[in-house]
């Protein structure tokens, strides 16, 4: 096993909680491979398994992670609030259902998955969270995919201000303006399709239009330069922005250099090259218009 992965103290969580710098994402991750992959990711030093329940495999995850020898405390489970549980009861009982899927007593980190601003409720699922954390069934309390103007409502009524907020962030899409109002507020952020997303777009961009990111010629140069892959150049990107990636791979070459990002630092020049690849390629959900409540 590697050395201990670094982490972050979160600003906005009065007990001082820390999260790891980077973690693993279980995002459409086939159950058959979990036992592999989660072993593989365990033995590299990984603690932080970032789950919701629309993925599917919230059972084998917790199944794998109890099997895996690691002491409750040194691991850093977190999960997410379903489209359809906004309302307070529907937030609790979704949470406590999480909390018996997954086979745990409390959750490391639980976030709302989307803003789901259609509904209207996203401030009532908060104060729900916010007596989940009371009740000691939440360390951490977080939001996911929401944009600044969702934020606002949400600090305008809370008790308990967000901790997280998790985004779909890469060199190709950097949401800079809203990475730098969380941090302003003290809301830490973590970053999915950290390697830019699927090989094939998700959304109609023209095929000429559509970059690879891992293929980028500038990340390929770093790469060459510090002798690590351009998936490792786009994931040290954003250790240097102060986010927390979380790569998904059932492969143990890749989940094992993917976590080696930590015997290097780029420099502030490439930076600033790699932020200016951004083209606000997104190709998840566009939370302002999202409003997919099916059930798992």
């Amino acid at each position: 096993m590697q050395n201990q992965i670094p982490v972050t103290k979160l600003t906005n969580s009065k007990d001082g909680v820390s999260i790891p710098q980077i973690g693993y994402g279980v995002a459409a991750l086939e159950k058959e491979l979990l036992p592999n992959s989660i072993a593989a990711a365990i033995m590299e030093g990984y603690r932080m398994f970032d789950n919701a329940p629309f993925y599917g495999n919230e059972t084998e995850v917790g199944v794998e992670l109890r099997a895996s020898g690691i002491p409750r405390d040194e691991l850093f489970i977190s999960t997410k609030l379903p489209n359809y549980c906004h309302a307070y009861k529907d937030a609790i009982a979704a949470c406590e259902r999480s909390l018996k899927t997954l086979g745990l007593d409390y959750l490391d980190m639980y976030m709302i998955h989307f803003p789901m601003p259609s509904l209207g409720l996203f401030c009532e699922a908060w104060s729900a969270m916010e007596k989940l954390y009371q009740d000691g069934k939440i360390r951490v309390l977080g939001i996911s995919n929401f944009k600044e103007h969702h934020i606002k409502k949400i600090l305008d009524m809370c008790t308990i201000k967000p901790m997280v907020n998790e985004l779909e962030i890469n060199p190709y899409h950097t949401q800079e303006p809203l990475r730098k109002y969380c941090q302003a507020e003290g809301i830490h952020v973590i970053n999915w399709f950290p390697l830019g997303g699927p090989m094939s777009p998700l959304v109609p961009y023209p095929v000429e239009h559509f970059k690879i990111l891992l293929d980028d010629p500038y990340l390929l140069a770093l790469g060459e330069k510090y002798g690590k892959t351009s998936a490792q150049i786009a994931l040290r990107w954003a250790i240097e922005h102060n986010m927390t990636p979380i790569p998904k791979s059932s492969n143990p070459g890749r989940i094992h250099q993917n976590r080696d990002i930590f015997d290097f630092k780029l420099e502030q020049e490439e930076i600033a090259k790699m932020d200016a690849l951004n083209h606000d390629r997104r190709l998840g959900p566009d939370s302002d218009t999202f409003t997919d409540l099916q059930k798992p």
